[in-house]
């Protein structure tokens, strides 16, 4: 005998084979209580904004193929705020079966993991997975995390989410893994002020920067692919972040990417805002930030220069102080604007800075732009493949400075 019970709290839950031999009864399929190990699924037609209100903390929520409109009225399409919640899309993109999440009317925000309220990291969420989404369409960010702790961004699409498309922030030991992100004015995928964070083996393209980190502590970015953006790779000054400095920010290792033709034409307005302001044909940018390695990339087809390392007062406002004195008003943050103590080593270089953008730094365009007149700044080249370099001080390009 068997019972098929298939509704419960208007969405679908689907419990494991329980062997009920006490009773006389083989192999039931039962509707689960909400304390029960259970899958929510969430069907065409049905709310996935309703199915994570009926979740209790560390469910799963299966959503099936289909286009799934946000909760109307809300700023984010979906929000999640419990702890434990795993969102997984049913998708299967080489048979066209996808998990489409659009906007409904008023969101701005697709997918948002944050707690209601934050005071301390006892507020933090704890545990979340997104997987197998396509986020298409919002205004402002397409899936964004803040204060949560042990997450993963698993095997989703970003498609023209205007200003970020997947972005976690505030969030720590989490991995970013196998997505796909592009069509945002401001990063198609951006750390900011996470610590321990992985970002492994995702794709992005055709955004102002691809794949970009600020004020963060202990993030691997390894095998991920970044082409036809302004700037490909943006390893950015705290000063070019939403959120204050972090005590330390540093151990940032990026290793075996392919960052290639990122050069785009910035589609910004001139000058209205930091992002707006970055020259097109940029492979790996380091602006003003320290003690990261860098290491056995290829970096190749970047009109203006392969990697640049650079002062950040200098790159903004074209001037220099050992001291980063006043003058100095894009340097918000108050933070050194020095790059210091980087290992670059065993990159290889092909055919960068062959076609700068018009900019006043257009004549230092290479495959490696070292702009740092500090002495001191203790930076370290070693074994790079290249045929061209362009630097302030110091001798060549393999050699520690």
């Amino acid at each position: 005998m068997k019972l098929h019970l298939n509704r419960c709290l208007h969405v679908h839950r689907c419990l494991g084979l329980s062997t009920l031999s006490a009773l006389g009864i083989g192999l039931a399929i039962l509707c689960a209580s909400p304390t029960a190990t259970a899958a929510i699924v969430v069907r065409p037609g049905g709310s996935i904004q309703a199915a994570v209100d009926a979740a209790s903390p560390g469910e799963t929520i299966v959503v099936q193929p289909g286009t799934y409109y946000g909760q109307s009225g809300a700023t984010e399409g979906v929000r999640i705020k419990k702890s434990g919640i795993r969102l997984i899309a049913n998708s299967d993109p080489k048979k066209g079966k996808k998990v489409i999440l659009v906007p409904g009317p008023g969101n701005r925000d697709g997918i948002l993991a944050e707690p209601d309220a934050w005071a301390s990291a006892l507020d933090d969420i704890q545990g979340f997975t997104v997987q197998g989404f396509t986020v298409q369409g919002f205004p402002n960010n397409g899936i964004k995390l803040e204060h949560v702790n042990g997450f993963k961004i698993l095997s989703n699409e970003s498609i023209d989410n205007l200003e970020n498309g997947i972005q976690p922030e505030l969030s720590a030991n989490g991995l970013v893994n196998r997505n796909v992100s592009y069509g945002s004015l401001d990063s198609a995928l951006w750390v900011e002020g996470g610590t321990n964070v992985r970002v492994i083996g995702n794709v992005t393209h055709s955004s102002v920067t691809g794949l970009e980190v600020t004020i963060s502590k202990d993030v691997v970015i390894q095998n991920n692919e970044s082409y036809n953006n302004t700037v490909g790779m943006g390893l950015y000054h705290p000063s070019a972040a939403s959120e204050p400095p972090l005590p330390v920010m540093e151990n940032w290792r990026v290793k075996n990417n392919y960052i290639h033709d990122n050069n785009l034409p910035n589609p910004l307005p001139p000058n209205t805002s930091m992002a707006s302001t970055l020259p097109p044909g940029g492979g790996i940018l380091l602006m003003g930030v320290s003690k990261n390695e860098i290491e056995h990339n290829r970096i190749e087809n970047n009109g203006f220069f392969g990697l640049a390392v650079i002062d950040f007062c200098l790159a903004v406002e074209g001037g220099y102080d050992f001291a980063a004195p006043p003058w100095c008003v894009a340097n918000t943050s108050g933070a050194d604007p020095v790059p210091r103590d980087n290992v670059i080593e065993r990159n290889t270089f092909v055919h960068n800075g062959t076609s700068p953008p018009a900019h006043p730094l257009a004549p230092f365009a290479a495959d490696i732009v070292y702009l740092v007149p500090d002495p001191a700044a203790g930076n370290c080249f070693d074994r790079n493949t290249y045929t061209t370099s362009s630097f302030v001080l110091g001798g060549g390009p393999d050699q520690c400075l």
